[in-house]
């Protein structure tokens, strides 16, 4: 059972912030080959609490906040969104000394992390993508799915912002698990504290407008094509109640040459974080193959 506390979860764990072009806020533990962990969207470094210490007993396993998100800079503001977050992941590797790593990614940082491995395969090693976002698969060949209502999503992610209140945050990240008693009261502790933040908030609206729904982060979709120039080893993670349905994980997980895809009974997008225990055994013994 994962303990009650934040602090003893983390114990060994350094939390810092690197970077020269940016301030980015990094918790790093372990030793050994770098992991490099990238959260959500309205989320940060802490979404990865119960995988962060598993993973540091054989990888040197930085988690970090991007841009606009818990206490990184929330200034550099872009619509895109996904030029200057690749910018700030490059930053972080440099400001640490690392080349390659391996990287997981779970819903934007799922998108953010295949894009790293489309446009600078020399920084990554391994990738993982869990519940990953951005894709849309070509017309036609996947007729059981149907795109995400978006202008819903975002308006009660937008509702939230604007009377960030214990209740309205715990109910934002319910609707990303598919057992709503895995979180902890400290777990909408921390996102409560973060979304109360004048200048994180704002942000974090900008961030949303255009995340779900808007046109420019799509110059940057994944999609059927642009997936098989990705010629790293990759794990594809999702779960069988996410927001988008395990077929579409497959989808993603075939246009992939070198991908191997698991799907997590009982799991909803937060993968990472809802049944850990299976998530990290199944990373574990994807980044330890040969």
């Amino acid at each position: 059972m994962p303990s009650s506390s934040y602090w003893v979860d983390l114990l060994g764990a350094q939390v810092k912030f690197v970077g020269s072009r940016y301030r980015t806020r990094i918790i790093e533990a372990g030793s050994g080959p770098p992991l490099l962990l990238l959260h959500g969207t309205g989320g940060h470094a802490e979404n990865y609490i119960r995988n962060i210490m598993p993973f540091a007993r054989h990888f040197r396993t930085i988690a970090m906040d991007f841009l606009w998100h818990g206490a990184s800079d929330t200034g550099h503001f872009d619509p895109e969104l996904m030029p200057p977050l690749l910018d700030q992941i490059q930053d972080v590797l440099d400001s640490l000394s690392i080349d390659r790593t391996h990287v997981e990614g779970q819903s934007l940082g799922g998108w953010v992390a295949a894009l790293l491995a489309m446009r600078h395969r020399d920084r990554v090693e391994k990738l993982i993508l869990t519940t990953a976002m951005g894709y849309t698969p070509d017309a036609g060949t996947l007729p059981e799915w149907t795109p995400p209502d978006f202008d819903r999503l975002r308006e009660s992610s937008l509702d939230c912002l604007r009377n960030p209140t214990f209740e309205s945050v715990r109910a934002r990240i319910a609707r990303i698990v598919h057992d709503p008693a895995v979180l902890t009261d400290e777990a909408v502790a921390v996102r409560h504290s973060f979304y109360n933040d004048p200048a994180l908030n704002r942000a974090q609206q900008m961030v949303i407008t255009n995340y779900l729904g808007g046109s420019a982060p799509q110059r940057h979709a994944l999609t059927d094509d642009n997936l098989q120039t990705i010629d790293v080893p990759c794990l594809v993670y999702w779960g069988e109640h996410n927001l988008t349905p395990p077929a579409l994980g497959r989808r993603l997980a075939s246009r992939i040459p070198s991908a191997q895809f698991h799907c997590a009974a009982n799991t909803g997008h937060w993968a990472q974080f809802e049944n850990f225990e299976e998530h990290n055994r199944v990373v574990l013994e994807f980044l330890n193959q040969a």
